[in-house]
């Protein structure tokens, strides 16, 4: 007789280790996993989350390999399978759900057809049959129009619904454990939590255990039994969800991730007090009934990208502008620069109409407008130095001798918090958190007094999150500088803005003093938005209370 209550994955003293480095990529991880269990793995970026999944089920990338410990799944030894166990083992008793499920799945075939095959490896059945459990299961994880959507390419799908794709394909053979490595890392808050609601509920329904590795201690928060917090390969701390915040965590680095991934609201700056006041006083960034349209490939249809937006930023205030991908935010905030030219509207900077300027007018304004750009590997040239990269603004303004331009690189990495010894480093040898600080430093170069920070704390470590957003709340103090927050992190809006303006297929359907749009939102999209927020509090016994599976398209 079989314990129903025994652990269903056992990790077991684990290390693992790579040839070409010295370190160990895993040092002794010990864990289990019961039936019907979620466990959260927390981590910063080179913790080791992602070679434990993939240790888990033998699959560790290049020449890694485990040189100590042992994994059971069902109290069976994944080290004495055969490799055509091992290969049952990867869908039947562990599935594995990676980040970005488009290059998870193959971009050449139907999903249909690929959810197809899955089923025929694992169970025996002829072409019709297994076409026709693919439908079932796209209608079981929420799928639109089924039939239709199986003769889709991965690139014809949304985000969200790809995803879905990948959990469908993961639970195919009705596996034992579910591995879930950031699933849901870069989507749409709304759709992250249709996704995870999924996920948990299909996970609770079969009786799954839960591997949830995550650098989101809201998601933790919300759905997790237990929390493993990851360091250097080592899992410094596990702890029930409830313990762990109720209490407080027992090691110092594990608060220091608590602390860092809390809200902190903004104070209001003296200016922006009342409404009324703030109605009076002359705005330094202004705009009305802003419009900026694309045609679709060519054709006579016609997209309002930005549809007559109205706002107004003054000096010192933080506007964060939310909304999900394609809403228009970074159309909005490449127009206000003129990298992209609005169809019409007006914007007003220091009491300029800039659409009415040529390029040669407006240059003496753009080195007080300033942008830094979502993806900022893309937006730093790879053959510079970051000495070269942060100089380069210098070079178009007042003229600086050789001796003044390094003496200025030098104090705006500090400024940033950018090591000096930095100063000769390439973009691809810096961390993402880095590369934010050098785009941060090359837009304040100039001495700017508008910055447009777009996504900046988007798929950053929970630390580095927190220091970008101490970094830009200190400038603001320091410079009195004032921005525009494009972002879809909501965890990170109460910390850094004192206004918010919720957009919408181009428009902004709600806008007001942060605080009280998150304590009462008036539009039900902006309802819809927030109760996306996972926040870090001690949950209710069970976690988040899952909502049914809702069918989107």
């Amino acid at each position: 007789m079989t314990d129903s209550n025994a652990p269903i994955l056992e990790v077991h003293n684990l290390s693992v280790g790579f040839p070409q480095t010295e370190s160990l990529a895993l040092q002794g991880v010990s864990f289990n996993v019961r039936p019907g269990e979620i466990i959260g793995i927390v981590g910063e970026t080179g913790a080791g989350k992602s070679v434990l999944a993939r240790a888990i089920i033998d699959m560790l990338p290049g020449s890694g390999r485990i040189v100590e410990g042992e994994v059971k799944v069902a109290g069976q030894s994944v080290a004495g399978m055969t490799v055509a166990q091992k290969r049952m083992l990867r869908g039947a008793g562990v599935a594995l759900i990676g980040t970005n499920a488009k290059a998870l799945l193959d971009p050449v075939v139907r999903v249909g057809e690929q959810i197809s095959r899955v089923l025929r490896a694992h169970r025996s059945m002829g072409k019709a049959q297994a076409w026709q459990e693919s439908i079932d299961l796209f209608q079981q994880v929420g799928i639109v129009n089924p039939e239709e959507r199986a003769h889709a390419y991965p690139h014809e799908l949304s985000g969200g619904m790809a995803q879905r794709v990948v959990i469908a394909m993961a639970l195919i053979a009705q596996p034992k454990v579910l591995l879930a490595d950031d699933a849901t890392l870069g989507l749409d808050a709304t759709i992250q939590l249709q996704v995870l609601d999924l996920l948990v509920h299909k996970a609770r329904e079969l009786g799954l255990g839960v591997v949830l590795i995550t650098h989101d201690l809201g998601m933790v928060a919300s759905y997790c039994d237990r929390v493993g917090i990851m360091r250097q390969g080592r899992l410094i701390e596990l702890a029930p969800v409830r313990e762990f915040l109720h209490d407080g965590p027992r090691e110092p680095y594990s608060r220091e991730l608590l602390a860092a991934a809390s809200v902190r609201p903004t104070p209001m700056v003296e200016s922006a007090a009342p409404d009324a006041a703030r109605k009076s006083a002359a705005p330094l960034l202004e705009v009305v009934d802003l419009v900026k349209t694309f045609s679709v490939d060519g054709s006579k249809t016609v997209v309002r990208a930005v549809d007559g937006i109205s706002l107004s930023i003054r000096k010192g205030e933080t506007l964060a502008l939310v909304g999900e991908s394609g809403s228009g935010k970074t159309t909005m905030g490449q127009c206000l620069v003129k990298l992209l030219e609005a169809d019409s509207g007006t914007i007003r900077f220091a009491g300029q109409d800039t659409l009415t300027l040529s390029n040669s007018e407006f240059r003496p304004l753009r080195r007080r407008m300033q942008m830094v750009f979502q993806e900022p590997y893309v937006a730093l040239n790879p053959r510079w130095t970051v000495r070269d990269l942060v100089a380069e603004p210098l070079k178009l303004g007042d003229p600086l001798t050789q001796a003044d331009q390094t003496t200025r690189v030098a104090e705006l990495l500090d400024l940033v918090g950018i090591a000096r010894k930095r100063l000769h480093a390439y973009p691809h040898e810096l961390t993402a958190g880095e590369q934010k600080r050098v785009g941060i430093a090359r837009a304040l170069s100039v001495r700017p007094d508008f910055v447009i920070f777009d996504e900046p704390t988007t798929a950053l470590d929970i630390r580095v999150r927190a220091q970008i957003i101490d970094l830009v709340r200190d400038l603001q103090e320091q410079m009195g500088l004032s921005a525009l927050f494009i972002t879809h992190d909501l965890n990170s809006v109460r910390s850094l803005a004192h206004y918010v303006a919720v957009m919408r297929y181009g428009k902004i359907v709600e806008q007001g003093e942060t605080e009280k749009i998150f304590a009462s939102p008036a539009e039900a999209y902006t309802k819809k938005l927030l109760a996306a927020e996972l926040p870090i509090e001690v949950p209710a016994p069970r976690g988040r209370e899952v909502q049914p599976i809702e069918v989107h398209g």
